[in-house]
């Protein structure tokens, strides 16, 4: 039902007055032109209502048409639906800004589309600012990963004896320096990883793979550090089966999650890593890691998987790291279409758990064994 007299001026007046740039266009009418802009679309673009009304809002793109999600909007404009997206648009004096527009359909009493409305929001110093992040990052993950390997390379010779016998307090400080280069290396891929994942180029190599035997290489991997707290890694295999993963990406996330969780368990505890397949696990397999550590806040579990994020509960020590860690486990997690999550109360520990389902091997181009 349409709004009274009285309260269509009011909501023309809260448009006026609204900060964002604000369009309404005639999808009636040839070529969709904008038929309203409000103050703010004016102040933002540069130009005047008479330059702006009866055309069509791709004149802000100027000869800058080639962007892919220019491509969406049109398609998406063409099926009546909403979207939102960020594109470069131009203003009346060329210079560039990146506009983060949402367009929405408008239909009647009659469910006739009869306008679309673009809201415009200037996201410029966010993107300018994100970019100069991505090349700080890009940065210092390149210039440092060559000395880093190279150094690594050189403490290993050390530690193997090839270039001369140390003696037993060299030896020992030749295996902190390893374990401190292996932690920088980690850190450095972390960062490398992150920066494929939102430019889209992060790969899986996808095969048919036991599940069980992710967690007996993970534990493998990692035993050594856990028997320096004495925390005893306990495997629980419920059922198991064969699926389609990148099993060298899968263990990556499963080492991360019990890597975390030696940090926040106490020495002489357990961890316990499960494997559940089928209908039980609610997909096709469940991994869990289960702790007797500090456990986390409830308000606090919906930011760890966030980028930048790291929680110490206890605040009793600090933990080394990116934050990028359950970041990239999500991610990786979810470009299998899987799930991941954690269930934990503060002083109860945690359970931190991940489930893929079966991939069509018709989508990755693959053949069942």
């Amino acid at each position: 039902m349409y709004p009274a007299q009285n309260d269509r001026l009011t909501l023309l007046r809260a448009v006026e007055s609204a900060r964002n740039g604000i369009v309404l266009t005639d999808p009636n009418i040839k070529d969709n032109p904008i038929i309203y802009a409000n103050p703010a679309f004016i102040e933002l673009t540069g130009y005047e209502m008479d330059e702006i009304v009866g055309k069509n809002c791709r004149f802000l793109q100027a000869t800058d048409r080639s962007q892919e999600n220019i491509q969406a909007i049109k398609k998406t404009i063409e099926k009546g639906e909403s979207i939102t997206t960020i594109i470069r648009n131009y203003k009346k004096n060329g210079e560039l800004f990146y506009n983060e527009l949402t367009i929405s359909p408008v239909y009647d009493e009659s469910n006739k589309l009869v306008n679309f409305i673009g809201i415009q929001n200037d996201v410029t110093a966010r993107m300018e600012l994100e970019q100069r992040i991505s090349d700080f990052y890009s940065m210092i993950s390149h210039e440092l990963r060559t000395p880093v390997s190279s150094i690594n390379a050189s403490l290993l010779a050390l530690e193997d004896g090839s270039v001369t016998k140390l003696s037993s307090p060299g030896a020992k400080l030749v295996k902190i320096a390893l374990s401190n280069c292996k932690r920088l290396i980690g850190l450095i891929n972390n960062i490398l990883d992150w920066k494929k994942l939102q430019a889209g180029k992060f790969k899986l190599q996808l095969q048919p793979w036991p599940a069980e035997e992710i967690i007996d290489t993970v534990i493998q991997e990692i035993t050594p550090v856990a028997v320096l707290r004495r925390i005893k890694l306990e495997k629980k295999i419920i059922s198991s089966a064969k699926i389609v993963m990148d099993p060298d990406r899968i263990a990556e996330v499963l080492t991360n999650l019990v890597s975390n969780a030696i940090k926040f368990s106490p020495d002489d505890t357990t961890i316990s890593i499960t494997l559940e397949c089928g209908e039980n696990a609610g997909s096709r397999i469940k991994y869990s890691v289960i702790d007797q550590g500090c456990g986390i806040a409830t308000e606090n579990t919906n930011k760890l998987f966030l980028q930048f994020q790291q929680l110490d509960s206890t605040e009793r020590r600090p933990k080394a790291g990116t934050g990028l860690g359950l970041a990239i486990c999500k991610a990786i997690v979810e470009l299998h279409r899987g799930q991941i999550g954690v269930k934990s109360k503060l002083n109860e520990g945690s359970t931190f758990w991940f489930s893929l389902p079966e991939l069509d091997y018709q989508d990755f181009d693959l053949k069942p064994e």
